[in-house]
């Protein structure tokens, strides 16, 4: 069950659910990052926009890439970003059939205006849940088996567990390879590098922390950060955002 701190749509929001993390917020303007997550991006106005490295992308929902250099560009403009774990087996599926080989790619649906503009009417937390559900069908992905051998599926599955160890050497005893071994068959398989993903899983775990109530320096400590500066920065660098602001904190 997804969980929103008690805040108005002008201090931002942040969602937490089973599945992916979503940030609502009339701030957005997000500098060029990349990460190891496909991210949806929707704005209340019907029209969004995200910056590349290359060029400017217009759509209703903005689907970005892993590794895609990007940031939203609607800074002022309220609306809604998505971030999807596109390893695990909710999140594969969209990303076969989402991104089909592609960095990005743009989804038009009529039936999500309305939704998208209730961003700006200070949703409830079953209203963000609607949002983000009518967001992801815009993209309706149909379940694809994913194409990764058994230690990799192994490890991804560990790290999303609520009690993951996060240090590279458990993880590799536990399928039983070596460290360099594990870190060279996940990156081959998947396309991203065992290290950063480790990172995203570290910081995913934070912020279910502290929406769950704990400090930012608490949560930062119990997942291996080494205090809040160092998870700000993490945050930045992973989504381009600052957490303390979602969060409201």
């Amino acid at each position: 069950m997804g969980r929103t701190p008690e805040a108005s749509m002008a201090e931002n929001r942040i969602y937490i659910d089973e599945h992916y993390i979503a940030g609502l917020s009339d701030t957005f303007g997000a500098k060029l990052h990349r990460h190891p997550l496909i991210e949806l991006y929707a704005s209340a106005a019907g029209v969004g926009h995200v910056a590349t490295d290359a060029e400017r992308v217009e759509g209703q929902v903005i689907v970005v890439g892993p590794d895609v250099v990007h940031a939203i560009a609607d800074a002022g403009t309220p609306g809604i970003a998505i971030f999807v774990d596109g390893l695990t087996e909710f999140g594969y599926p969209l990303a076969a059939y989402a991104l089909r080989g592609n960095g990005i790619r743009v989804f038009e649906s009529e039936r999500l205006g309305p939704c998208l503009r209730a961003i700006v009417e200070s949703p409830s937390e079953a209203d963000v849940k609607r949002i983000c559900e009518a967001v992801l069908d815009a993209v309706q992905a149909p379940m694809v088996r994913r194409p990764f051998g058994e230690a990799v599926c192994e490890v991804i599955s560990l790290l999303d567990s609520s009690d993951a160890e996060f240090a590279m050497g458990a993880l590799a005893n536990r399928v039983c390879l070596s460290k360099s071994r594990l870190a060279h068959v996940f990156s081959e398989q998947t396309g991203i590098t065992l290290k950063e993903y480790i990172q995203y899983k570290r910081l995913e775990r934070a912020c279910r922390k502290m929406v769950g109530g704990q400090s930012i320096t608490q949560a930062a400590y119990d997942t291996g950060f080494s205090g809040s500066s160092h998870i700000a920065t993490s945050s930045m660098k992973l989504t381009g955002m600052q957490l303390r602001k979602l969060l409201s904190l």
